[in-house]
């Protein structure tokens, strides 16, 4: 139990990303990324409440990181430097399976791709 706790450096990219226009809610994000609204809050916070006390959050499982980064458009290169390379293998494997999956044409597998592979130049950080 802590009192004041700092979300994890990955949880803050995501929070940044999330919140740049067009603004993205948490329910909307959780959404598209498959997982539990109060999930996304919990990851996305670093801490989990229990009977009005707040316990820090374990860091989340890479998939489930980079699926939430896949959402709101950030790059492995921005999860690498968040301290999250495990989470950043996975997302540049998600780009790989979009890249090659079948029932796309071959410009919406590159812009997919594109999309998780743009770095911060593109994003305006």
């Amino acid at each position: 139990m802590t009192a004041d706790l700092l979300p994890p450096p990955e949880a803050q990219l995501i929070t940044a990303m999330r919140e740049k226009p067009p603004r993205m809610s948490m329910r909307q994000a959780a959404l598209q990324a498959g997982i539990s609204e109060t999930r996304w809050r919990q990851l996305e916070a670093g801490a989990r409440d229990f009977r009005g006390v707040k316990y820090a959050e374990p860091p989340g499982p890479a998939q489930t990181i980079a699926r939430m980064a896949f959402v709101v458009g950030a790059t492995p290169e921005q999860l690498t430097a968040a301290g999250r390379a495990d989470a950043a293998a996975e997302l540049e494997a998600m780009a790989e399976s979009v890249e090659h999956a079948p029932p796309f044409t071959g410009a919406q597998r590159r812009a997919l791709a594109g999309r998780v592979r743009r770095d911060k130049d593109d994003l305006g950080t």
